[in-house]
């Protein structure tokens, strides 16, 4: 573990309104915690979404990139976390979003700065008429 990362998220925690010792803790704790696997919400809300899980089929997957972004600007949700995936070279596109639930949580552990290494893969689509979804792996820098 890189102490100064652990040392930097705790100080943005503060900033945020944290005490220095529960900042300490809190930041050392995400530091220990073991990688998230997540399913992404709302990959089937749109057709485009479909096209777009279906066309990143078609790349390898280590020109495929994946992020999470916080949009506080969201009418549905002001604590919605997207999911971008991005192609190397070809452009990027919100593919869905983390669950309601734990999107209250990091979306708050974002907009304090803190780094989420996020990686993920396309589900499905193995017969005609199934739907594509994905899964991102969400890992506290």
């Amino acid at each position: 573990m890189n102490r100064s990362i652990i040392f930097r998220n705790a100080n943005k925690l503060v900033k945020q309104g944290y005490s220095r010792s529960e900042a300490l803790k809190k930041a050392w704790a995400l530091a220990k915690l073991p990688e998230i696997s997540v399913k992404v919400r709302g990959t089937a809300a749109t057709d485009k979404r479909q096209t777009a899980l279906e066309h990143l089929t078609r790349y390898k997957p280590e020109l495929v990139m994946f992020r999470i972004a916080a949009e506080p600007t969201n009418p549905a949700d002001m604590n919605a976390v997207g999911v971008i995936a991005t192609v190397k070279e070809k452009g990027s596109f919100l593919i869905g979003y983390l669950a309601r639930e734990l999107a209250a949580n990091i979306s708050k552990l974002l907009r304090a700065g803190l780094a989420i290494l996020s990686t993920g893969t396309v589900t499905g689509g193995y017969e005609p008429y199934m739907n594509y979804g994905a899964r991102v792996n969400l890992k506290f820098a």
